[in-house]
């Protein structure tokens, strides 16, 4: 009986070491230690966050903690993203909201791919949408806010255009071509008026002063070049539009993010 008992526990214990590690159940999409969402909140925001963990293997979760656990809104999200498991795939990509109760700070850490997906104006972008309603304590919609614009720009990036390079050029083009539609009528008046001033105007062009002058008026003795001044101008070099800023967790991973008060 004891060795069948052995043989049975060993087997079990072998069989737990041939479980892959992907097998082991990731995170919730949402963790709500502050009571910010209703039961019924939290189920649909989860189905809705799921389905695009699936869709993309991305990860996009919230964790909200009534009390900040770390030195700051950075570091907090960095080290839960880290140390609890979050991330889809051998890279463990994602991205993840942070809010804090108390204080009230929010932060946004990306991992992986997600700092090629979510770039500093794909971030600021995000932040424009979500904010607002962190800031009007509506959370559900700040997160369901965040889901959709999440997905908005992991299908940029599928696309091969994250999100600063393709909508930048859209709104450029939008931009230059109303600026057009409005200096365009300056530009064809001030053309036909320059055009009859030029044909008013009789008066002869001279280039030197001889005809001004009266003879042997003056006697030029000496002349000299005097340096008065000079003007420099400088442009500013272009910042690249795929740039992501990133920063090195306490774990010693590179993260990306974005984050502030509410």
């Amino acid at each position: 009986m004891k060795r069948k008992l052995s043989i049975f526990i060993l087997s079990m214990v072998m069989f737990a070491l041939l479980i892959p590690l992907t097998a082991i159940a990731a995170p919730p999409a949402i963790v709500d230690g502050a009571g910010y969402l209703t039961d019924t909140e939290i189920a649909e925001l989860t189905a809705q966050l799921d389905r695009i963990r699936s869709q993309y293997n991305f990860d996009v979760a919230v964790y909200i903690e009534d009390t900040m656990s770390g030195y700051d809104a950075e570091s907090t999200a960095d080290d839960i993203y880290d140390y609890q498991g979050y991330g889809m795939g051998e890279n463990y990509d994602g991205i993840m909201l942070y809010l804090s109760k108390n204080p009230r700070k929010y932060h946004y850490t990306t991992y992986g791919y997600g700092i090629t997906v979510f770039t500093d104006r794909g971030l600021e972008y995000l932040d424009n949408k979500v904010l607002p309603y962190l800031q009007n304590d509506n959370y559900a919609a700040a997160i369901e806010t965040y889901a959709e614009t999440a997905e908005e720009l992991l299908t940029y990036a599928a696309q091969g255009e994250p999100y600063n390079e393709k909508p930048e050029k859209d709104g450029t083009s939008k931009l230059m071509a109303i600026a057009a539609a409005i200096l365009a009528p300056f530009g064809i008046a001030g053309i036909a008026t320059g055009s009859k001033s030029k044909k008013m105007n009789t008066a002869v062009k001279q280039d030197y002063a001889d005809s001004y002058m009266k003879q042997g008026s003056m006697n030029l003795t000496q002349s000299n070049d005097i340096f008065l001044y000079s003007v420099v101008n400088r442009t500013e070099k272009p910042k690249s539009d795929s740039s992501s800023s990133t920063h090195t967790s306490s774990s010693g991973r590179v993260h990306g993010g974005r984050g502030g008060s509410y």
